[in-house]
């Protein structure tokens, strides 16, 4: 029993190695994939799940991003917005309202649309130390990953986020923020286009005349 026992021990402490060192390569991955972004494009189909109502809002959109530090989070109608990070200002656009918000990312109380791209770019450098990373599982085309940030860390302002990750590009192709109020949001990316031209104006806003500009 006891040589059953010492076995049983070593294929777990066995294990547990494995699983480490295929976390850290596979987080070296991302590092690398996260460097060499410059340009992304994907379209989207983002699930808000209300825990306490038991409901759930689909949106769709098309998600640019141009690092360092220009985002358009584009929805369709009809939950019709845009969502544009220019450096640290950000600027949501609700054109049935008529009206634009702007204010400053550092004191706007959220990263503006950037805490939505967790896995995208030179901040995969920083997962490890911001995040206590678990591998959930793993198939020939993607692996996905838990992320809990640690207590430390101002890096995230959600509870825990789920990470699929495509082994070919080593991007996210599916991220889940769960919320401490248990809500979460999933989102899933397709058509995506790395380091390709993106369109004229991306980064921009055409808008109407009578729009209302309100600043925090």
């Amino acid at each position: 029993m006891k040589t059953i026992a010492l076995s049983l021990l070593w294929v777990g402490l066995a294990s547990s190695v494995s699983a480490g060192d295929r976390l850290a390569e596979v987080l070296t991955e991302m590092e690398t994939a996260g460097n060499a972004l410059k340009t992304l494009s994907a379209t989207f189909t983002q699930t808000d799940h209300d825990f306490i109502l038991e409901d759930e809002e689909k949106s769709t959109g098309t998600l640019y991003v141009e690092l360092p530090g220009r985002i358009r989070w584009e929805y369709a109608p009809p939950a019709e917005k845009v969502l544009l990070v220019k450096g640290d200002l950000v600027r949501v656009y609700n054109p049935v309202a008529a009206q634009v918000q702007e204010f400053d990312r550092k004191s706007g109380g959220s990263g503006g649309g950037m805490d939505l791209l967790v896995g995208f770019g030179g901040g995969n450098d920083d997962i490890a130390k911001n995040y206590d990373a678990t591998l959930l599982g793993e198939t020939p085309e993607h692996v996905t990953l838990k992320l809990i940030p640690k207590q430390h860390s101002q890096a995230s302002i959600f509870a825990s986020i789920e990470l699929t990750v495509d082994k070919k590009t080593w991007t996210p192709t599916r991220s889940v923020f769960h919320e401490f109020s248990r809500d979460r949001t999933d989102i899933a990316f397709e058509k995506m286009a790395i380091n390709e031209k993106l369109p004229d104006g991306a980064f921009e806003l055409d808008l109407p005349p009578n729009v209302e500009i309100v600043r925090d």
